[in-house]
C-alpha cells in the first residue's frame, strides 16, 4: 500500500482533496481511473467543520475509508483543511480527536 507524504504523490494515484464549502467539509476524492476528473470519482474521506461566527472554526468530524488508513491520506486531508483560506484569521477548535491530535503534532498550524 502506498504511503503519501504530499498531495502531488496522492494526485498521481488519482486522489484529490476538494473543499465543498456549501457542505462545510473537505473531501478526499478517488477517481475511478486514476485520472484528474474529480467529478467522476468517489468520496473516500472527509473532514467536516462548523463555522462559529466570524472568529472561529470547529473541525468536528474526520474519517477516511478504512481500506485507506495508514496511507497518509488522513494527514494530507487535515493539512489541506487546516491551511485553507477558510481557516485564516479564525481560531481553530477541534472537537474531532484526529484533528486535535494533528494539531498537537503540528502546533504551527494552530491559529
Amino acid at each position: 500500500m502506498a504511503k503519501y507524504t504530499d498531495e502531488a504523490q496522492a494526485q498521481a494515484d488519482g486522489f484529490s482533496i476538494e473543499h465543498e464549502a456549501d457542505r462545510h467539509r473537505f473531501v478526499v476524492v478517488q477517481t475511478a481511473d486514476g485520472g484528474d476528473d474529480a467529478a467522476e470519482g468517489s468520496i473516500v474521506g472527509e473532514a467536516h467543520y462548523t463555522l462559529i461566527g466570524d472568529d472561529a472554526i470547529d473541525f468536528d468530524h474526520t474519517v477516511v475509508d478504512p481500506g485507506l488508513r495508514g496511507t497518509g491520506l488522513s494527514g494530507l486531508l487535515a493539512e489541506h483543511a487546516l491551511t485553507d483560506d477558510i481557516v485564516k484569521g479564525r481560531k481553530i477548535q477541534a472537537s474531532c480527536w484526529y484533528i486535535e491530535g494533528y494539531l498537537e503534532r503540528n502546533p504551527h498550524l494552530a491559529s
